[in-house]
């Protein structure tokens, strides 16, 4: 009888897993209907992808609300514009694909700015995510040590039903613990490209461990697909390309390992058409790469080895904090443990595992790699860097629970027979379950969920209130862009007054100097307080001011 490797799921497997994934979306919802403010890169990814005029600033006049606003917007005949999407990436430093998915999302809904269309289109990627990494799971965790003939040769069957429920409840711990982590829900809230690099990283991952398990290389199903993976991830971010690149050694490596030399080849073809396809598409790129700030900074932090090890524990303190909750080392420690006794035990042949398979050395060696080059190359900006590790904190998951799930079987594998597989194996499950549910749990009763800026709520539910009041912008000339920071509240106003904190001299529009009540932001500057001393000179009703609140940069003051 022919022996397939179709993945069949039973209908319990699959109900699970759908209503993991409702709850899991019901959790983004929940939490991004308390998104109440947005993090200075959210706006510009508005303001990238449906710019049409461009934000400028003219000192001592006014800006009208419209005027703001509709850089921020799809206005009406404005929708689908890639050419002017593309235009704006290549004068920053990132690819396109993801300012086209959301330019798409918002020209669908032209004249409107919410927080919904980016969280929106970031649940979308997540959906996928979910289930490449359920897939990506699952496959790592049925495959065996030996290859598909040496099986065969055995008389064994490739798929035990064993095997099959082993990959089934590593699946769902995996998505479990990944999909209600602080870090991960914090990603989808966060409106830029980082869920969708996610999604390129495990579908590039997935489409290597299928091709491991199944032993198919061909074009159709395995070479052209990830031509096109490699074309769509380098377009979303460019740190897709060092997870490959790490992927990708791993697998030549397997390859010439089983005697796969025309497939190691053509893999390597292959992807190198991919990403010279994007370059050419995208030649801005290069420059991005490797005369941009981001790209010249980040080849002279990877020089450095004298920040090696800080950085390491930065990025490994974040990971611990905002995905496993601050018990990181215990799960290592146990590991570690596990590992010795098992070692031991096995010599004495009082245990049986089989722990390594190819699939776990690719995932294993990828990340590894990636999570060293990031580590060493990304910015330093608090919780708020976890975006750059996102991609591979459920392969990391998984790694974590295959670990504490193999370990334990084979130490076990003793007393089955006494107590029986299936009980085990439930008993198992619900213990790393629970303890992830625990993790999370307590995460999110901690606040640890970040990029809501809820403490904006009140400050926006002011600005509503006031939003007749004339308005004054007191900014820095030295960074006048901060302005676009407060676009959110900005266009809440009529208009808005500008004034450079440079100019020191008495404001004289009478809209100004004859208002009963006045809002002022005002940016750090050195001449911040003789500003706002002028403006009481300037304007005789007003007697005094008080701060409202601070964002960033900015005071915004009452004055009254």
């Amino acid at each position: 009888m022919k022996t397939s490797f179709k993945v069949k799921f039973n209908y319990c497997f699959l109900g699970s897993m759908a209503l993991l994934l409702i709850l899991q979306l019901l959790t983004l919802f929940y939490f991004g209907n308390r998104k109440a403010g947005f993090h200075e890169d959210e706006m510009y990814t508005y303001y990238s992808s449906n710019k049409t005029a461009g934000l400028f600033i003219n000192d001592r006049q006014w800006m009208e609300r419209d005027q703001l606003r509709n850089d921020f917007v799809v206005l009406e005949k404005e929708g689908f514009r890639y050419d002017v999407v593309k235009q704006m990436q290549s004068w920053d430093v990132h690819p396109p694909l993801y300012y086209y998915i959301f330019h798409t999302a918002c020209s669908l809904f032209p004249g409107s700015f919410s927080k919904w269309t980016g969280i929106g289109v970031n649940m979308i990627a997540y959906v996928f995510c979910y289930l490449l990494l359920a897939y990506a799971a699952y496959t790592a965790a049925v495959q065996e040590g030996r290859s598909n003939e040496q099986i065969k040769a055995a008389g064994g069957h490739i798929l035990s039903d064993a095997a099959k429920r082993k990959g089934e409840m590593l699946a769902f711990l995996t998505c479990l613990s990944w999909g209600f982590s602080s870090a991960v829900v914090s990603g989808a809230m966060f409106i830029r490209m980082y869920q969708w690099l996610t999604l390129f990283v495990l579908l590039c991952i997935t489409l290597h461990l299928r091709a491991v398990k199944k032993q198919d290389y061909r074009i159709r199903t395995f070479l052209l697909p990830l031509a096109v993976t490699v074309f769509l991830g380098f377009l979303t971010q460019y740190y897709y390309i060092i997870f490959h690149f790490f992927l990708g050694l791993a697998f030549c490596l397997f390859l010439l390992q089983n005697k796969k030399i025309k497939e190691m080849f053509a893999y390597s073809a292959v992807c190198a058409a991919g990403l010279l396809g994007a370059i050419c598409y995208y030649p801005a790129s290069l420059s991005h790469i490797f005369r941009g700030y981001r790209g010249t900074e980040a080849v002279s932090e990877f020089g450095d080895v004298s920040n090696t090890w800080g950085r390491l524990r930065f990025f490994y303190g974040l990971f611990d904090d905002y995905v496993m909750n601050g018990a990181l080392s215990w799960w290592l420690l146990a590991i570690c443990l596990l590992a010795v006794t098992a070692g031991y035990l096995q010599k004495k042949g009082r245990a049986r595992m089989s722990f390594w398979n190819p699939s776990i050395g690719l995932i294993l060696f990828s990340c590894i790699g990636y999570f060293f080059t990031i580590s060493k190359t990304a910015l330093l900006l608090g919780e708020t860097s976890n975006r750059y590790q996102l991609p591979i904190y459920g392969l990391l998951l998984f790694l974590i629970l295959y670990s504490t799930w193999i370990l334990p079987s084979g130490l076990m594998a003793p007393i089955v027979p006494k107590i029986g597989e299936k009980k085990i194996r439930f008993a198992l499950m619900g213990t790393l379950a629970l303890l992830f549910a625990l993790t999370n749990l307590s995460a999110v009763k901690n606040n640890k969920v970040f990029f809501l800026y809820e403490e904006e709520k009140e400050v926006m539910e002011f600005v509503r209130s006031h939003k007749d009041d004339t308005v004054v912008i007191l900014y820095n000339e030295a960074s006048p862009d901060n302005i676009w920071r407060l676009s959110d509240e900005l266009m809440q106003y009529e208009k808005t007054y500008l004034a450079s904190q440079a100019d020191v001299t008495l404001i004289t529009d009478p809209t100004i100097t004859s208002a009963d009540t006045l809002l002022v932001y005002a940016a750090d500057h050195e001449n911040q307080e003789e500003s706002l001393q002028n403006i009481l000179k300037s304007n005789k009703n007003l007697g005094s001011y008080q701060i409202i609140a601070q964002k960033g940069l900015w005071t915004l003051y009452l004055f009254a």
